[in-house]
This record gives C-alpha cells, sequence and structure tokens, in this order.
C-alpha cells in the first residue's frame, strides 16, 4: 500500500503535509457516528455499549474509559435505560455503586452498529488494501489499550 507522502512522517510538526492523516481520522469519526446513527444508537452509544458489553463495569469507572464527561454519562445511560438497552443495578457491597449492564437489546445494538460499521469502512478501503488496513488498526488499538492501562 502507498501511503501518501507526508501524511504521517512527521506527524510530532504541525504541517499542511501531515495534517491529511489528522484530518482523515477526524473525518472517519464523522462516517463512524452516521453508520451507528443509521442503526438507532449514537457512537457514544455504542462505545458505552461496548465497554459494558465486555465487563459488568461501575459507572464511576466509564466516564473516562469512554471519552466522556460524567454529566454526558449520565445522559448517555439514561437514553440507553429508556430504550431498553442497558440496565443500572445495584452493587451490594457500596449502597451508593451502580453498575451498568447491556440487555440482550443493548448486545443486538452493537452487532447492528458493528455491521454498519465494518460494511462503511470496507466500502472506503481498495480490497487490495484490506489486509494493511487491519493491519494498522490492530497496532493502533493495541497501542491505546496500553496507554489506557
Amino acid at each position: 500500500m502507498s501511503v501518501a507522502p507526508n501524511t504521517f512522517e512527521t506527524i510530532n510538526t504541525a504541517t499542511p503535509e501531515n495534517s491529511t492523516g489528522v484530518r482523515t481520522l477526524a473525518r472517519l469519526a464523522r462516517v463512524a457516528e452516521q453508520a451507528c446513527q443509521s442503526t438507532g444508537i449514537s457512537l457514544p452509544q455504542y462505545r458505552l455499549l461496548v465497554a459494558v458489553s465486555s465487563s459488568s463495569q461501575r459507572a464511576s469507572e466509564l466516564a473516562e474509559r469512554v471519552g466522556v464527561s460524567r454529566p454526558t454519562l449520565t445522559s448517555l445511560v439514561d437514553g440507553l435505560e429508556r430504550n431498553q438497552l442497558l440496565v443500572r443495578k445495584r452493587v451490594a457491597t457500596d449502597r451508593r455503586g451502580i453498575q451498568l449492564e447491556p440487555t440482550e437489546a443493548g448486545l443486538e445494538a452493537v452487532t447492528r452498529a458493528e455491521f454498519a460499521l465494518t460494511n462503511r469502512l470496507r466500502g472506503l478501503i481498495n480490497p487490495e488494501h484490506a489486509s494493511v488496513a487491519n493491519e494498522i488498526a490492530v497496532a493502533v488499538s493495541e497501542n491505546l489499550d496500553r496507554e489506557a492501562s
């Protein structure tokens, strides 16, 4: 795969030459938002459902992981709960603690969103570049996971 010259090589300096990659990421965020919305949930709702799908988590841990403020997290949880995609459960060992868990409908919403996202991204990538794009996505994901630890 040939990468546009100067797209990421000089990422440490803000120049018009390296802005292509950054601008592409911003455009991809909008594409991801539109793909999620086409399935009935927003991108932040998708991220929240994915986060709680992997394991039951306390609400206090999620705002940072999902990348939203605490008030925004509350609003997301309220909307998902109203749509029966998520439930709040009390923590037995902590009177004030609440855990969030996706419902079956919430897990189905994640599946629908991931199908839409995958199809949309596949449409943007030339098939002969798909394996390279996947390698890049895996590497970035691994680095994000390390960063979060």
